[in-house]
C-alpha cells in the first residue's frame, strides 16, 4: 500500500492470485499516528478504478445502483481517539463486483487528513486479509 500523508491517501493493489470478493467482506488494517492535536473526525472516501469502477462513497451502504459497480460493504473504525497515539484504522469492504489484480484493480482510500504518519510508498497493512494488497 503506498501513504501520502497530505491529503491523507492510501492506495491499494490487489496483490497477484488475490480479489475482492463479492460474497464475502476483505478486511484489512493500517497503522497511523494520530495528529497531536484534538481534531475532528474525518469521513474518508473509498474509489475503485480500472477497469472495474466502483465510484467513491462516504456513506456505509450504497442504494438505488444500477449500471456499475458499488460497495455492498464498506467501513472504517479506528482503536484510538488519543493525540498523537498510534491508530490502527479497521477497513472493511465487499464490492458488487470482483476486483482482481488481473483487472489492475486499484483502492483509493482518500480523506484519511491530520495523521503525523510520514509518506511511505510500502505502508504495512494487517488484519485477515492484509496480504490481499501488494504494494504498487
Amino acid at each position: 500500500a503506498s501513504w501520502t500523508k497530505n491529503p491523507g491517501t492510501l492506495v491499494l493493489w490487489v496483490a497477484s492470485g488475490q480479489s475482492l470478493s463479492t460474497s464475502a467482506n476483505t478486511v484489512f488494517t493500517v497503522q497511523l499516528r494520530n495528529k497531536g492535536a484534538a481534531q475532528a473526525s474525518v469521513l474518508p472516501t473509498l474509489v475503485a478504478g480500472a477497469p472495474q469502477a466502483i465510484a467513491a462513497m462516504v456513506s456505509t451502504v450504497g442504494v438505488l445502483g444500477a449500471g456499475g459497480g458499488y460497495w455492498l460493504t464498506k467501513t472504517v473504525a479506528q482503536s484510538s481517539a488519543v493525540n498523537g497515539a498510534a491508530n490502527t484504522i479497521t477497513l472493511t469492504l465487499r464490492p458488487s463486483v470482483t476486483l482482481t489484480q488481473a483487472q489492475s484493480a486499484i483502492i483509493t482510500v482518500a480523506g484519511l487528513v491530520g495523521t503525523l504518519t510520514a509518506d511511505s510508498a510500502s505502508l504495512s497493512l494487517g488484519g485477515a486479509h492484509g496480504t490481499s494488497f501488494a504494494s504498487g
